[in-house]
């Protein structure tokens, strides 16, 4: 009988037989698979070695590893791909590139699908560029050398230093070499020149100070002396003058600057005023005081139609420019008070006179300022017989008027002799010197009926002494004007004369005879022309003559007159 365990001990040498049966023939078949997979893994190695070999051929052709740049020339991305229309941008992780310093910069260039690294080289081999300029000092002054040259050209920083420093302590002209020293160790060396003063070419005074000596300019010299004035320059006026000196034989040019520097001195005082009124800065200054010509401004204009008190800044600003600010207060108020008009009458004039409508008459109101008189006398005609109203208008600057009327009477013109013989007394007082005879005393009357009176072609006759104070007063006439004028002046002076006319025809003509103590001869005041005569003194033969060329203008009748020389 077959214990457990003895069935056990056998199922388990019948499986171990089974077990081996299938293990050979599992081994058989995996060693055959074996042998396939590794032939199949092995080609899709050598496949993909391959792809990735090329792959990467293809990645390393699209960037150069190293590019050179010539100082300032403008670097792109483009600079580094082979192929520019292939997209292409550095990477974040580059170095700045700076091409004005020369040196290597790494960059990364983003092309296809990696980043590739290049070298950037920038070089300097062009040496810098400049111009030579001349330099004035004055002795004892020094300066850097970038002072002697301008212009200067390179991509890179430049560096200026003396060859040889010069002599700063040696007046006169010297040659000065400079040397550019650019980044990538290129030189060249320009040429200047360096000029040293014995005087200070630059000055500068304060506005308000007294005129400069020589010791102010001359720095160093035995014999100095000015050939500009300086004595005559304007001390309150800033401004630049050119100061010519003469030092050791030799011409200076010095420039003198007078500059404001001191702000005015400003004060100021509150205005009580009325709404509307204008108001200017100048109307709150109490005092400024400068050297300079100074204006006055408000910083913000006030606001006159606003009742009350508001606050205001005035500037003082002189010719320096310099400013000094106060404060003040503006107050306002209401006018409502009509001016006062007072002194109005009637009036009375001559025909043809004129009129000072405003003699004696007076406004007042509360507020002076921007008052102001009218009169309308539209209606009165000073030509004119007649009384005529006027009225007067007072007005001021808030608008309140005041009216009041009155006449004017023009009345006609009565003609005084004694009035004329006293106008004509203070025209020979004029013209008439003591110790003078009677013919000197008739060419002072002469030349000045000549002078004085304007030709007009018409006048009324038959009154001389209107005619006379025509002449004497309004200074206009005819030739009868001119014989009344001659004749009153003539009469005060103590020469005896007669009126004289022509015989009436188309035209007519009035002069004067006149006896100094040796006969009557011929005296005529009215201008002619075109020849312009000097009618004085003259005899029958020359006046006749005179007369037969010139249409017989002074053709009388004799029997009417005494004999003439």
């Amino acid at each position: 009988m077959e214990t457990k365990e003895d069935m056990d001990t056998g199922i388990k040498q019948e499986n171990g037989e089974q077990k081996q049966d299938g293990q050979e023939q599992t081994e058989r078949l995996s060693a055959s698979s074996r042998r396939h997979g590794i032939w199949i893994a092995g080609a899709v190695v050598a496949a993909v070695l391959v792809l990735l070999a090329a792959f990467f051929l293809y990645e390393n052709s699209l960037v150069y590893r190293e590019c050179y740049a010539e100082a300032g020339v403008e670097v792109s991305v483009a600079d580094f791909v082979k192929n520019p229309d292939k997209p292409a941008y550095f990477a974040e992780d580059s170095d700045v590139v700076d091409v004005s310093v020369p040196g290597e910069y790494h960059v990364k260039i983003k092309a296809g699908y990696f980043s590739h690294d290049s070298t950037l080289h920038i070089t300097d081999t062009i040496a810098p560029e400049g111009e030579g300029v001349k330099v004035n000092l004055e002795l004892g002054q020094e300066c850097a050398a970038d002072e002697f040259v301008t212009a200067i050209k390179d991509a890179t920083k430049v560096t200026v230093s003396y060859v040889e420093k010069p002599d700063f302590e040696l007046p006169g002209e010297q040659e000065v070499e400079i040397l550019l020293t650019d980044l990538g160790g290129n030189t060249t060396t320009v040429a200047a020149e360096l000029f040293i003063s014995q005087v200070v070419t630059e000055l500068t005074l304060e506005a308000g100070s007294k005129p400069p000596v020589l010791s102010d300019f001359v720095i160093e010299g035995e014999d100095a002396a000015f050939l500009t004035d300086v004595d005559k320059f304007d001390y309150t006026v800033p401004t630049d003058h050119k100061v010519e000196l003469r030092v050791d034989g030799n011409d200076y040019e010095a420039m003198l600057h007078i500059v404001d520097t001191v702000a005015p001195m400003l004060t100021v005082h509150d205005v009580r005023s009325f709404t509307t009124l204008t108001r200017t800065a100048d109307d709150f200054v109490v005092s400024v005081e400068d050297v300079t010509e100074v204006k006055t401004a408000f910083v913000v204009d006030p606001d006159v139609t606003v009742i009350g008190e508001q606050e205001l800044e005035i500037c003082a600003t002189d010719a320096g420019g310099n400013q000094t600010v106060k404060t003040a207060k503006l107050i306002l108020e209401e006018d409502k008070e009509a001016p006062v008009i007072s002194g109005v009458t009637n009036l009375s004039v001559i025909v043809g006179s004129a009129v000072s409508y405003k003699k004696n008459v007076t406004v007042t109101d509360n507020c002076q300022e921007g008052l102001s008189l009218t009169v309308d006398n539209s209606a009165v005609n000073l030509n004119l017989e007649g009384t005529y109203p006027i009225i007067y208008i007072a007005k001021d600057a808030s608008g309140n008027e005041t009216r009041a009327e009155a006449s004017v009477t023009v009345r006609p013109r009565v003609y005084d002799e004694n009035e004329v013989n006293a106008i004509a007394d203070g025209v020979l007082a004029q013209i008439i010197s003591p110790g003078m005879d009677l013919g000197q005393k008739l060419e002072a009357i002469y030349g000045y009926v000549q002078s004085h009176v304007s030709y007009t072609g018409h006048s009324e006759k038959g009154n001389w002494i209107r005619a006379a104070y025509e002449g004497l007063v309004d200074g206009k006439g005819d030739c009868y004007v001119y014989a009344s004028t001659s004749k009153v002046l003539l009469t005060r002076a103590g020469i005896a004369n007669i009126d004289i006319a022509k015989i009436p025809s188309r035209t007519s003509h009035y002069w004067n005879l006149v006896n100094v103590g040796n006969g009557w001869y011929h005296f005529d005041t009215t201008p002619r022309r075109p020849d312009h005569p000097h009618i004085c003194m003259w005899t029958e033969e020359q006046l006749m003559a005179y007369s037969a060329s010139h249409s017989n203008s002074h053709n009388y009748d004799h029997s009417q007159y005494p004999e003439v020389n």
